[in-house]
């Protein structure tokens, strides 16, 4: 861009022939030298057309706009300033619920006083809208080309008690690249009203403010509530802002992004309610007033003046002090038209770049479409189950097998297995009724001497055979006399675990081998280590006629337990893994229980989703765009989208962390939930975190800060973390703060749902040490008193707790007492406690119904029962409402009645066990957690975007809920296999790493010797 510097040979010879020297001030420069002159009076100078000269600061300019308003009372000129009309769809501002506006109407001429006579110009602002547009007045410069310089304004700003606007100057490139003082009057207009300076669009800050009553005294004197000359001067180092000719504030010319940038100057009255800027907005009419306007600024285009001419000197410069100038520059038609600037970086699109590119995503979609067809594929087969396909030993072959000396007790057990496994597939397979006797009764022997490898010289070998029903048995238990071995040697034979018709449960070795109290396989003797850590298989595959499986299996004792690092213990109900080999099982899961707590999480979801784009129907202080919102609030508000519903979160998750002590007393399975708790909760809550922070980071949640202005919500804000400790810092606070203080990761994170992550962590060990307790009363009357020492203690200490323990008391009852099982046998007592449940449940949620309509609030009252826990320990006592994050009595009521409605009525449970919910359940921990980075960042995008294209607010709304939800269940799939790998696999390596001891070290080579190694590698030397 050309930008006409003046030259030094023409000023060389103005200032010989004046005798004097001057400071020149250019595009680009700030002076030239430290001599001053004084400069020539207006009338003798031409039109000023060789520049202009600022004393005060030795700085030259080019071109000048001048513009006297009580001389010209009949309009404004147009030649100079537009008066602009304008609605802004929406603003950028967490605070900010109304939008600004302008219209050419507020703009008028006003009779003047003895300030300023005839006139003056008046900006008139307009009482708010409903629609909360605030429609004030504007006027800007036709010149676009303004570039540095002096600007002055003799102004009065809005008049104190009228309601929060700004009567601001400003210099502006666009949203980013701006610099602006501001006349505030404030709502207090006594003690907040000040002179702001403000850069880069952002709000003003408190260091850059002076207050009214500082202007007033020394050194400024300014009679703030009338007529002031207020002063911005801009260079190319510093912008600096004056009041009554005495500098205020100044700050770098980088700051507000104005280094070279061409700017247009505003004068404008405005407001749009930001609470932390003018505050506002005004309730009715109210008006600031311009007396003139006096700039004096270089272009960043080819001039018109003839500063640059061998015709010009030093001395024919005009002052910026003579206010008996009326010039303003003329201009051409380039200097009306915003030039577009240049980065100065260029973006170059590589061959490999784009095939890096092309190369990483199209390797990722085979990635997820191998995934997603796999999974069809498992689930086809599974919806037609086959005759279940028995393992195989995967042990070699003896005759493959080398001799080997690295003999341990591992490596005896292994030939064990060897010895009775042995049995080919087609005999154990080999059911069918058509077979001949020969082939049904034929003896499988295995002997020893088809075993090189094995010495059974001390060792009889037992005969297995297979018989009619085409189970095994040895062929006579007398023979096998095995050496003691410790892997099996102390199992106990438990007979519920297996009663399979033709299988010997005497037989000291097939006993150890297919109990599931196998010692290898279960240190704490329930059930195999796979089964302790993975959940038990939803379904096992329908047994045909012939298939001798079909035969009844208890496993009462391995489904009861659901340890912690299991997917039905830390993410309760999760879609198991089927073991290959797992014998046939019924579902294990109570799918009402599941669907329960997908209900739940999705009105949560849809509760987030209402306050952040529909906030009217759940707040009730906020105005609402339809009528039709009030209505909700009155109506079905308080029974979906009430906050209690998180209650049954706490309630239900005390059942499976419980059930399973409570059913066998098993302290291992204690041990196990302490031990994994915290990581199987915390590892894909980090992970998520992080994801979160690294989208934030590259502006995912950009446009959330837009979204106030349109849905005039309060509640949405997050910010990015100031630096990576930040994170450390506030993630590790939610492994150990304690309930119920809001943890400082809500601020940071989309939703701030993770405060129930410490309620949940620090509730568990109440819940286990609690169950402990529990098992050891055994007369019923004082468990029962117990539980209400505890629930009692809890509520009034407005503690969390109380949920957990009554979630503990209904698993308690329903495991030891068998309650429902008593309940059923008894209509006459069944069918009056359920509508007794079914009427607490909507007196809970109706008591913030009663409060709609009564103003009554029951929660409030509630409240002041409670201590003042911080300080007196006294009950509060008028107390205000509660905060969102402490636990209400209705709430607690609500959560165990609608959980006994639950659990006893067939019809609820046929609801909640429908296949869309037992969908969902895997999925309800990241449906928790991911929802608000969802509706914060693509909601939000798309909700400014149909706003911007002037869309209704209803079907603004509509379209931002189908494609928020669209895309939330579209990433599930995705997202949860990546939280259940990382939480489920790094538990399970803890929990194992925790309770067994490590393995025996062997060599490398085992169970083969180091000779024997060497005996295999053929070397050519050795020949």
């Amino acid at each position: 861009m050309h930008k006409p510097l003046l030259p030094s040979l023409v000023w060389a010879v103005g200032s010989l022939l004046s005798l004097n020297t001057v400071t020149i001030v250019a595009q680009n420069t700030t002076a030239a030298t430290n001599d001053t002159i004084t400069a020539s009076p207006a009338n003798s100078t031409a039109d000023c057309q060789c520049g202009f000269l600022d004393p005060t600061t030795n700085s030259v300019y080019t071109d000048s706009i001048i513009v006297y308003f009580n001389e010209t009372n009949t309009s404004v000129p147009t030649n100079i300033f537009s008066i602009d009309s304008f609605q802004h769809p929406y603003e950028r501002g967490f605070e900010i619920t109304y939008r600004e506006g302008a219209s050419a109407e507020n703009v008028f001429f006003t009779q003047g006083s003895a300030e300023i006579s005839p006139s003056w110009l008046t900006l008139n602002i307009t009482a708010a809208s409903p629609q909360h547009l605030v429609s004030g007045a504007q006027i800007q410069t036709v010149r676009q080309d303004i570039q540095y310089g002096t600007f002055r304004v003799f102004m009065r700003g809005p008049a104190p008690y009228a309601g929060g606007s700004a009567l601001s100057m400003k210099l502006e490139y666009n949203d980013t690249s701006s610099a602006e003082l501001d006349l505030l009057n404030m709502d207090d207009s006594h003690d907040d009203a000040r002179m702001a300076a403000a850069v880069g669009g952002s709000e003003p800050l408190s260091a850059n403010n002076v207050s009214y009553w500082a202007l007033q005294e020394e050194p400024y004197n300014v009679a703030f509530w009338n007529f002031t000359e207020y002063r911005m001067d801009w260079n190319e180092q510093l912008l600096l802002w004056y009041a009554n000719g005495v500098q205020a504030h100044n700050s770098t010319t980088s700051n507000a992004s104005l280094v070279d940038v061409p700017a247009s100057f505003y004068l404008k009255h405005w407001s749009n309610g930001d609470p932390n800027w003018m505050q506002g907005p005004p309730t009715n009419d109210t008006s600031a007033a311009i007396g003139w306007v006096r700039m004096f600024f270089n272009s960043s285009i080819t001039e018109s003046s003839q500063s640059g001419s061998l015709n010009c000197d030093a001395a024919q410069l005009c002052s910026t002090e003579d206010t008996t100038l009326r010039v303003s520059t003329s201009y051409t038609k380039d200097s009306t038209t915003r030039p577009t600037i240049s980065n100065g970086t260029t973006y170059k699109w590589t061959m490999a770049g784009v095939i890096l590119m092309a190369a990483s995503f199209s390797f990722s979609t085979a990635l997820v479409m191998h995934a997603i067809i796999s999974k069809s594929l498992d689930a086809k087969r599974t919806n037609n189950p086959r005759r279940p396909k028995l393992t195989t030993s995967p042990f070699v072959s003896p005759e493959k097998s080398h001799v080997s000396r690295g003999w341990s007790k591992g490596a005896d057990y292994e030939m064990d297995m060897i010895r009775h496994r042995q049995i080919s597939s087609a005999s154990l397979l080999d059911v069918n009724p058509a077979s001949s006797p020969e082939a049904r009764n034929q003896h499988k022997r295995v002997s020893a001497a088809k075993y090189p490898l094995l010495d059974t010289s001390s060792r009889p070998v037992s005969t297995v055979t297979t018989n009619t029903s085409g189970y095994l048995r040895p062929e006579s238990t007398s023979t096998l006399e095995l050496s003691p071995n410790p892997y099996y040697a102390s199992s106990p034979r438990n007979s519920s675990v297996y009663e399979i018709p033709g299988f010997d449960k005497q037989d000291p070795f097939l006993a150890q081998y297919y109990s599931a109290n196998d010692p290898r396989r279960s240190p704490d003797g329930y059930g195999s280590r796979r089964d302790l850590i993975e959940s038990i298989p939803e379904q096992g595959h329908e047994a045909s006629p012939a298939d001798p499986m079909k035969q009844p299996i208890e496993i009462q004792a391995v489904r009861d337990i659901e340890l912690e690092g299991s997917a039905a213990a830390a993410n309760p109900g999760a879609k198991p893994a089927v073991l290959p080999s797992a014998l046939p099982q019924g579902r294990t899961r109570v799918d009402y229980l599941a669907g329960l707590v997908a209900v739940c999480s999705l009105l949560v979801s849809c509760t987030h989703f209402i306050l952040t784009f529909v906030p009217s129907v759940i707040e009730e202080y906020l105005d609402s765009h339809y009528q039709s919102e009030s209505w909700a609030r009155k109506t079905i508000e308080p029974f979906f989208f009430n906050d209690i519903w998180v209650g049954l979160f706490f309630t239900t998750s005390t059942r499976f962390l419980s059930s399973g002590f409570l059913r066998t007393g098993n302290l291992n399975i204690i041990a196990e939930k302490v031990v994994c708790r915290c990581p199987r909760l915390m590892i894909p809550i980090t992970a998520v975190i992080l994801f979160e922070y690294f989208l934030m980071d590259l502006g995912a949640t950009t446009y959330l800060e837009y979204i106030p202005s349109i849905t005039w919500t309060d509640w949405v804000s997050t910010t990015v973390y100031p630096n990576f400790g930040w994170f450390l810092d506030e993630t590790l606070q939610l492994f150990y703060i304690i309930p119920n203080v809001v943890p400082q990761l809500t601020w940071n994170y989309c939703t701030g749902v993770l405060w129930t992550i410490p309620v949940q962590l620090q509730n568990s060990w109440v819940v286990l040490l609690g169950a402990v307790v529990i098992r050891e009363i055994k007369t019923p009357w004082k468990r029962m008193a117990y539980y209400a020492f505890c629930v009692v203690n809890h509520w009034y200490g407005q503690s969390w707790g109380s949920y957990f323990w009554m979630g503990l008391l209904l698993a308690d009852l329903d495991i030891t007492y068998k309650y429902r099982k008593w309940l059923h046998a008894r209509w006459y007592v069944h069918y009056p406690m359920l509508v007794l449940a079914i009427l607490l449940v909507l007196l809970s949620l109706g008591v913030d119904l009663i409060s709609i309509w009564t103003g009554w609030n029951f929660a409030s009252e509630e409240n002041g029962v409670h201590p003042d826990m911080a300080n007196t320990a006294l009950p509060i006592g008028g107390s205000d409402y509660p905060t969102y994050v402490t636990p209400k009595l209705n709430g607690l009521v609500f959560a165990v009645a609608s959980q006994y409605i639950v659990e006893l009525s067939t019809w609820v449970q046929t609801a909640l066990s429908t296949p869309i919910f037992l969908w969902l359940f895997p999925h309800v921990f990241t449906i928790y957690l991911i929802h608000g980075l969802i509706f914060w960042s693509i909601g939000s995008l798309v909700c400014v975007y149909f706003a911007g294209i002037g869309l209704a607010y209803w079907l603004n709304i509509l379209l931002t809920a189908l494609i928020s939800y669209a895309t939330l269940f579209a990433v599930l799939p995705i997202v949860t296999p990546v939280m259940e790998m990382l939480g489920k696999e790094i538990t399970r390596g803890i929990w194992i790493g925790a309770s067994e001891d490590p393995a025996d070290w062997k060599p490398s080579s085992f169970p083969l010797s180091v000779e024997e190694i060497r005996c295999l590698v053929h070397r050519a030397d050795d020949d």
